[in-house]
């Protein structure tokens, strides 16, 4: 097994334990060519053991009938169930299909290390891989998302973010990408609706999108260990979001966002290694917090 899949495997065991501290857990994923923007990939969801499967899906189905026009359907779904654990060699059968196919998959933490595993020895190509978790008992960020992608070509941070900000006053999502694309100068600095924009002025790029903090605190509060100089880019003037069927909740919109990302509906890219989105507002919570607690482990890949 080289390094690179072998240290993906590592952050898969403790990926987990990591974002609910707020720590970096990620490792490299298998970095492949980014997909070309507003294709159709032939794509199927896979549902682990996770308590969140049932409105995982309706989050999913409405990305689907929105970039598909609802002329194909719903989005066809595979439930892993027990089998992962029982009959991994099934499960195993089950990703190899007569065509390839894109997969959207959520799990929980034990099976995302045997999800992983699997992955690896039918050489699927892992392009997105995250971590995400609404923590009762924090009450500064309470829901986290973190991700490491091939490249920002499967960047789903900035469609989840201008939803969210529209009704959770507090969350963070963080993205690692292991390949930066190239991108013309007048695309880098475009506003996110809400968001004002920085970009680290170190060597290792890095950008930022602060909503009612400043970046110093939004640094801290994503965990990084390192104090950055950061450089205003945009002022967060836009207004409005995407247009998106109505979500009722975080998980909802973190599917829709999923499932928009593996379609190959991409937003603008931006040549980072990493970025960030960070809001703390005083706003009520307009929705119910009936996932506080939650947390599963998502993935995109081809197989």
């Amino acid at each position: 097994m080289d390094k690179t899949r072998r240290n993906l495997i590592k952050g898969m065991l403790t990926g987990g334990t990591l974002l609910a501290l707020g720590v970096p857990g990620m490792a490299p994923a298998i970095i492949v060519n980014p997909v070309a923007s507003g294709s159709v990939h032939p794509s199927r969801l896979l549902l682990g053991n996770t308590p969140i499967s049932e409105v995982f899906i309706k989050g999913a189905n409405a990305a689907w009938a929105a970039h598909t026009h609802s002329q194909q359907g719903l989005l066809p779904i595979a439930k892993l169930e027990d089998i992962l654990f029982d009959n991994p060699a099934g499960t195993a059968d089950l990703l190899r299909q007569p065509r390839p196919l894109r997969w959207i998959a959520i799990t929980d933490e034990a099976h995302a290390a045997i999800l992983t595993e699997l992955i690896r020895n039918i050489d699927g190509r892992l392009l997105a891989l995250g971590f995400h978790i609404y923590s009762a008992n924090d009450a500064l960020i309470p829901l986290r998302h973190r991700w490491t992608t091939a490249s920002p070509a499967y960047s789903v941070g900035e469609k989840l973010a201008t939803m969210l900000i529209q009704n959770q006053p507090q969350f963070s999502i963080v993205e690692n990408f292991l390949e930066k694309p190239v991108v013309r100068n007048e695309d880098e600095a475009l506003p996110i609706a809400g968001f004002s924009a920085y970009r680290s002025t170190e060597q290792d790029i890095r950008d930022l999108h602060c909503a009612g903090l400043l970046p110093s605190e939004a640094n801290v509060l994503i965990g990084e260990k390192t104090a950055h100089s950061w450089q205003l880019r945009s002022s967060g003037t836009a207004s409005g979001g995407p247009e998106v069927p109505k979500l009722e909740n975080w998980v909802e919109m973190t599917s829709f966002a999923l499932v928009t990302t593996a379609l190959g509906i991409n937003s603008h890219q931006t040549s980072c290694t990493s970025r960030a989105f960070v809001c703390r507002s005083n706003q009520r919570n307009l929705h119910t917090e009936v996932f506080a607690g939650t947390h599963f482990v998502s993935f995109i890949f081809d197989v």
